[in-house]
């Protein structure tokens, strides 16, 4: 008989106030996960909606009425956050212990009083995605995004940010990108691979002074040089038509 066990298992643990409290089955599908990637201290966790959906294996609609009956019943709370004026994915408060007493098959419990429950499976980070999903998701990025050049070190770039970031962060700058009013000519677009690395998905729109960016005139001497570099590269969102000998 070995002395020690090695298992994988990762869970969540959902109190009792919870399970019989007036809720689908569904909502309690989305506090167990909501919990398994809640912080150990804070009880708080942000996966996205997209995420949750898959998860749960229902419709992004469903995980709304869901989270709407938890937090009618006082076993979440939600936060919306924003950054740079763009929604982000909402802050969730995981509640171990009910905020009043709970009536259970006609008897009162103060669940306040109990001590609360040590959450034990600190994954506040998002799940590593596997191949198959990366393809998926990357393969959506590649038809989106509006300059197709150096598809192999894109797929590579993807592939570390959605680890990172996730992929709902990803496509839903990408998404912001695509319909900027603003968005510049295509030979200024930088590469998808270099979009990626620089973490582009955060940046601020466009500007819309009639005298872009791309546009002004560079008169000190050797300010093109770098120019000419980014050119030999393959990036091309400073050049001039026909400098550089093209």
């Amino acid at each position: 008989m070995t002395e020690s066990i090695t298992t994988d298992i990762r869970f969540s643990i959902v109190p009792e106030w919870v399970l019989d409290a007036p809720v689908s089955d569904r909502a309690i599908r989305v506090y167990t996960i909501l919990a398994r990637y809640a912080d150990n201290d804070t009880l708080q966790a942000f996966p996205s909606r997209l995420l949750l959906s898959e998860r749960c294996r229902c419709s992004v609609k469903s995980v709304d009425r869901a989270v709407e009956e938890l937090m009618t019943v006082g076993a979440i709370d939600k936060q919306r956050r924003v950054k740079d004026g763009h929604y982000r994915s909402s802050l969730y408060t995981v509640k171990r212990v009910a905020a009043s007493p709970v009536t259970l098959g006609g008897v009162t419990r103060d669940t306040r009083a109990a001590s609360p429950v040590t959450h034990r499976t600190r994954t506040i980070e998002l799940e590593p995605h596997n191949e198959n999903d990366i393809i998926q998701h990357f393969n959506t990025f590649w038809d989106l995004f509006p300059r197709k050049l150096g598809k192999g070190e894109a797929k590579q770039a993807f592939a570390k940010a959605v680890n990172t970031h996730g992929h709902d962060v990803v496509l839903d700058g990408l998404r912001r990108f695509v319909d900027d009013p603003n968005l510049p000519p295509k030979q200024f677009i930088p590469r998808p691979a270099t979009w990626l690395n620089q973490e582009r998905w955060d940046d601020e729109p466009y500007p819309e002074e009639a005298k872009k960016p791309w546009e002004r005139l560079a008169i000190t001497p050797g300010t093109r040089d770098w120019v000419e570099q980014m050119h030999n590269i393959g990036e091309h969102w400073e050049c001039r038509p026909g400098e550089f000998g093209h």
